[in-house]
């Protein structure tokens, strides 16, 4: 599995990291020291003879060095055999010019593939595993000396921080006793800590003059890491070179006796270290294997009925880097075992987990603004972010090019969604007021027969939302308003369902072809045969090329069933309505519901032909067919559309926007998820002039979109966003219409498979829907067992019901992606 999952962590095992705060700071000699004191420093007893030779109960040692550059004599592995050639010392790729490793790699031509950073990572967690699975002596220490200082390049040039991060092993930093060590060594801390990684200690050479030590003990003390200051004044430094081999030899190895065992003047000494680590393995390992059983006991998890899930079975996450998390197992050898985050972390994930692009941006933002308060404030993350968006710049990039003039901050999904319904709604109403055709005298003489008990008149009828069914805009009051009754709602005592939603023809693969087909509703009784899909296609590309299926008898039905569903809303029904809310081409808590997009886009086009039908008012004294008289000029027409691109936008499905696809742009649309790069909550909602205007039309405070939180447009988030959007533009991710990162044929050879209703794959994702006899949606239990045969191999799903669904990210390797689609293949197929 490590050709696929390359970051594992070896917890069983005392295993150390040691990472340099600059070049000739002392790894190789301290690391030298601290195979030597494991090797003499019995886990059992406090005695210890001074003596460098092996000691029983203590620890057997390997040692390894990824990347090195120089000499074969000179390498470090070679030190480290010489001084203490008990322990199993390597090196595993060697340069011979003694440079830095990207200019070594590359003296006889390209970058070779073994010094690829995948490469470099594979081989040393093959080495890692391989160390550790040949012995059943627990009591083994293993060491892995990193090459110059922390960010010194690795031979592909990447930062050696960036490159090791996949491991994330448990680290010692050695700090630099040399004059402006201390700026140094602080840097190289901040470093390793903005990535993730866990400094276990400070090791650093006594130094009389600069007492660097002095300084940085306490700095370090307030941060909960223990300094230790090593060897003897007045610099702690090993003895300079002797001529005499042998000589050099003696004095080098009485110099070690002196660094693990100290002497009557020394403060500490390699074994006090040693015990250190001890103690810190243990303590992680200790929090590590509770974390779960803590959870259970005090947290409440979304989504999750606690019923359903035993302590053991919680997945302990110890971290997470690219598209996998590191999960507490612990019959596992190495205790933490990698596991796919299929999911992409609730469809968040976009250029994977702990990316150090995304962490510097964040930490940049919040050491310039912390948080400041937004209204009638500019911060510059939040402007450019927002210029950025609505097209304003010369970026690729802009879901708004073209259409929107506004950005409104808030902090998730739901939160985007209530303030788009407050927008559509209170703009519907000012254009629609019924004032336009009923006097002032005509509503106070009218105004006691809408009390309750009269029989004069009927109450003033609500504002609705046109939608679709399956939908879903979030967990909020309003925004589940705007959805169907569904399992989300049926237990919330305040949900009222304030809306009509129309059963949508939906899309899936199904032996080789794509079948659009409709549940029987009202919208579709007039279907002379109910028997068979409405229509069946060649291909997704197809499917997706709305302009050119504009033409088509399809569409031709879709918007005759439009026309005829609306007239019976507004002239039978009597139904007012405020707002047509979409989630454009897949509909994803409802069940990753693949709309025919085709269908969509005649929804658009006839809500916004139909001025006429939602300009009627059924007011008292007035006919049921007058309308009122509205100046629409260059504003929306027919009913403010709204775009829940939550889940769909920036790129999950193979676009920046719906637009493109659907052919046609919103008056509001709603972005989170991807838009800050799955690190940080934020959500935008975006919106034209005229539905701006609507809030505008006065000074009056009470006019205004009275809607906010505290952290509206935090900088940190809005940073994060633009480097997330930056990383886009370097991607270029666009797919082709209909596209996806998944095989074609793949997907096509699982669509033939028994027990299978339907597939569908687009952009990251990959939905496969189950056949079931019971229960379909979100309540059902059919894809148990799909689930747990991915568990095993440890590749993380959250299903809807009876739909399983894979998601990526867009730099999720090929490899992961071929070898998961080998696992459903031998499920489904075998």
């Amino acid at each position: 599995m490590t050709h696929v999952y390359p970051h594992v962590r070896i917890h069983q095992y005392l295993l150390t990291q040691i990472f340099g705060a600059d070049t000739d700071v002392g790894k190789t000699v301290f690391s030298t020291a601290l195979a030597l004191a494991s090797a003499v420093c019995p886990r059992t007893s406090s005695h210890v003879p001074r003596t460098l030779a092996p000691q029983p109960g203590a620890e057997s040692v390997v040692y390894v060095k990824p990347v090195s550059t120089g000499p074969i004599d000179d390498m470090d592995s070679r030190h480290m055999q010489r001084y203490a050639p008990h322990v199993n010392a390597e090196t595993l790729l060697q340069f011979r010019e003694p440079i830095s490793p990207h200019l070594a790699a590359i003296q006889d031509g390209p970058l070779p593939v073994e010094a690829q950073d995948t490469s470099i990572v594979q081989r040393l967690s093959t080495w890692l595993q391989t160390q550790t699975s040949t012995t059943h002596d627990s009591s083994r220490a293993v060491y892995v000396e990193t090459a110059g200082g922390v960010h010194s390049p690795a031979p592909s040039g990447s930062s050696q921080a960036d490159l090791l991060r996949p491991l994330r092993l448990p680290t010692v930093l050695i700090g630099s006793s040399a004059l402006g060590g201390i700026s140094t060594t602080r840097s190289a801390y901040e470093s390793l800590v903005m990535r993730g990684y866990d400094i276990d200690a400070v090791l650093l050479f006594a130094n009389e003059r600069y007492q660097n030590d002095s300084y940085l003990t306490p700095y370090f003390a307030e941060r909960g890491v223990r300094v230790f200051t090593l060897g003897t004044q007045p610099t702690g430094a090993p003895p300079s070179r002797d001529v005499d081999s042998r000589r050099d030899q003696q004095r080098m190895q009485a110099y070690y006796m002196d660094l693990v065992h100290g002497l009557p003047t020394s403060t500490s000494n390699m074994l006090d270290v040693v015990r250190h680590l001890r103690t810190q393995h243990a303590e992680r390992l200790a929090r590590l294997s509770t974390l779960g059983e803590r959870a259970h006991a005090h947290v409440w998890w979304p989504f999750t009925q606690h019923a359903r899930i035993p302590s053991k079975d919680v997945m302990a996450i110890d971290s997470a880097h690219g598209d996998f998390f590191a999960t507490y197992a612990p019959s596992a050898p190495s205790k933490v075992t990698p596991v796919m985050d299929g999911s992409a972390s609730w469809w968040t994930q976009v250029v994977g987990h702990g990316h150090p692009r995304l962490a510097l941006a964040a930490a940049q933002a919040a050491g310039r603004y912390g948080h400041v308060l937004f209204p009638g404030a500019a911060n510059e993350p939040a402007v450019q972010l927002a210029e950025r968006l609505l097209g304003r710049t010369s970026h690729t990039i802009a879901p708004g090019r073209g259409w929107a003039d506004r950005v409104f901050y808030s902090d998730d999904g739901s939160t985007a969604m209530e303030v788009a319904l407050k927008m559509a709604l209170q703009s519907t109403i000012r254009r629609y007021d019924p004032s336009a055709v009923t006097s002032a005298a005509t509503r106070e003489r009218t105004r006691r027969g809408r009390e309750p008990g009269s029989l004069g008149g009927r109450p003033p009828r609500a504002y609705e939302v046109l939608g679709l069914q399956g939908s879903y805009h979030g967990d909020t009051i309003g925004a589940m308003d705007a959805c169907e009754p569904s399992v989300f709602s049926d237990h919330v005592a305040w949900y009222r369902g304030r809306g009509y939603w129309i059963a949508p023809p939906t899309m899936r693969m199904h032996k080789g072809k794509v079948q659009i087909d409709v549940a029987p509703t009202d919208d579709w009784a007039w279907r002379p045969n109910t028997e068979g899909p409405l229509a069946t296609l060649s291909s997704l590309a197809a499917a997706y090329d709305v302009e050119a299926r504009l033409t088509t008898p399809l569409a031709d039905t879709y918007r005759a069933c439009l026309h005829a569903t609306l007239e019976r809303l507004v002239r039978v029904e009597r139904r007012q309505f405020g707002a047509l809310v979409l989630e454009p081409v897949v509909e994803g808590a409802g069940g990753m519901l693949f709309i025919d997009p085709l269908f969509q886009r005649c929804l658009v086009d006839v809500v916004r032909a139909r001025s006429d039908l939602f300009a009627l008012r059924d007011m008292p004294l007035s006919d049921a067919t007058s309308s009122c008289k509205t100046d629409q000029g260059a504003g929306w027409r027919g009913l403010p559309v709204i775009y829940d691109e939550v889940f769909a936008g920036l790129y999950r499905l193979g676009f920046a926007s719906a637009s493109s696809v659907l052919g046609v742009t919103p008056d509001i649309a709603c972005y989170a998820k991807i838009l800050s790069g799955g690190l940080i909550p934020l959500s935008v909602t975006l919106a034209s002039n005229a539905i701006f205007d609507t809030f505008h039309i006065s000074d009056e405070k009470q006019h205004a979109l009275l809607h906010g939180h505290s952290y509206t447009a935090h900088p940190v988030g809005c940073q994060v966003a633009l480097e997330t959007l930056e990383m886009l533009e370097d991607m270029q991710p666009q797919q082709p219409l209909g596209g996806s990162v998944w095989d074609a044929d793949v997907v096509r050879q699982l669509s033939f498979a028994r027990g299978i209703q339907g597939i569908m794959a687009l952009g990251t994702v990959l939905k496969i829907e189950l056949a079931t006899d019971g229960a379909s949606g979100y309540a059902s239990d059919a894809s148990a067992q799909l689930v747990q045969a991915l568990r095993t191999h440890d590749i993380h799903v959250r299903p809807l019901g009876h739909v399983v669904y894979v998601m990526t990210s867009l730099t999720t390797p090929t490899s992961v992606r071929r070898r998961i689609e080998s696992i459903l293949t031998t499920q489904l197929l075998s």
